[in-house]
C-alpha cells in the first residue's frame, strides 16, 4: 500500500551485516518444495549479482533487527496490561509468534450442534492473518520502530511505521488499489502463499465482516498505518 518517493527502496540496498542465517526461512521454502539456494535467491533479490546479502535477505534472516511487539489490555485502553510479548527472528517467525499471540487470546464462543462443536472467534482468523501479514509486507524498515500488536477487551489493533505515499487517498486503498514499497518482500511472501495477491487483504477483511454489525477501520497519518478489527458484537454478547 505504500512506496517511497525518493526512489530509495530499502530491500533493495546491501546489507551492512552479512553475517546472515536462514534457519527459518529454509523451513518455510522447503515445506512449500520450494528451492532456496544461492541462484534462487538471487532471483527473488535476497541477493544482489554479487551475491550480497539484501536488506530483503536481512528482513528474512534470523538475524532481523525488527520486531513486533505485543501486548493484552485489561479494558479497552492501555490503562491495565495484562500480558505482553516480543517477537523477533526472522519476518516469517514473527509473522507465525504474532498470529499464535492473537489466537491464544481471542475470545472464541464455542457453540455445540448435537456431537458437533463449532468455534466462532470475535475476529476471524482470514482477517486477523491478513492484517498482520500486511503490517509485515507494508510497514517502513527504513525505521527501527516496532510493529504494535495490541488485544483490548473489545477489539484488535496492529500499528506500523509507514503511511500513504503523497497522492494515495484512503478511499483509493479502501478499493484494493495497492502501491507497495516493499515490492520484493512482497512477491516472497507471494510465493510462499501467504498472500493470493496484490490489494486482496483489505478486501478479505472487509468480507469477513459483512454479516456482522461492525467492520474493521483503517487510521493513517503521513508516518504510520493502523488497522482496527473490532470483536463481532453478535460474539461477544452470547459469551456475556
Amino acid at each position: 500500500m505504500i512506496v517511497e518517493t525518493d526512489g530509495t527502496v530499502y530491500e533493495n540496498l546491501r546489507s551492512l551485516d552479512q553475517e546472515l542465517t536462514f534457519i527459518t526461512a529454509t523451513r518455510e521454502f522447503k515445506t512449500k518444495n520450494i528451492e532456496f539456494e544461492t541462484i534462487q535467491q538471487q532471483t527473488l533479490g535476497i541477493r544482489d549479482k554479487d551475491g550480497q546479502y539484501t536488506n530483503l535477505g536481512l528482513l528474512l534472516s534470523d538475524q532481523c533487527p525488527h520486531i513486533i511487539k505485543a501486548a493484552v489490555f485489561q479494558g479497552n485502553d492501555r490503562t491495565t496490561f495484562r500480558t505482553r510479548s516480543e517477537f523477533s527472528g526472522s519476518l516469517f517467525k514473527q509473522m507465525q509468534d504474532a498470529f499464535s499471540y492473537i489466537e491464544m487470546h481471542m475470545p472464541i464462543l464455542t457453540e455445540y450442534e448435537g456431537l458437533n462443536r463449532r468455534d466462532t472467534p470475535a475476529v476471524s482468523g482470514d482477517a486477523a492473518r491478513e492484517a498482520v501479514v500486511n503490517a509485515i509486507i507494508h510497514r517502513d524498515y527504513f525505521v527501527l520502530s516496532p510493529t504494535l500488536l495490541s488485544l483490548y477487551s473489545d477489539r484488535i489493533e496492529i500499528a506500523s511505521i509507514g503511511g500513504l505515499p503523497q497522492g494515495i487517498s484512503l478511499s483509493t486503498v479502501n478499493l484494493g488499489l495497492s502501491v507497495c514499497r516493499n515490492y520484493k518482500l512482497a512477491n516472497v511472501f507471494y510465493r510462499l502463499g501467504y498472500v493470493e495477491a496484490y490489494g486482496t487483504g483489505l478486501m478479505k477483511i472487509a468480507d469477513s465482516y459483512k454479516d456482522s454489525s461492525v467492520n474493521y477501520k483503517l487510521d493513517v497519518t503521513n508516518e504510520a498505518f493502523k488497522i482496527t478489527l473490532p470483536f463481532k458484537p453478535e460474539v461477544m454478547q452470547k459469551l456475556g
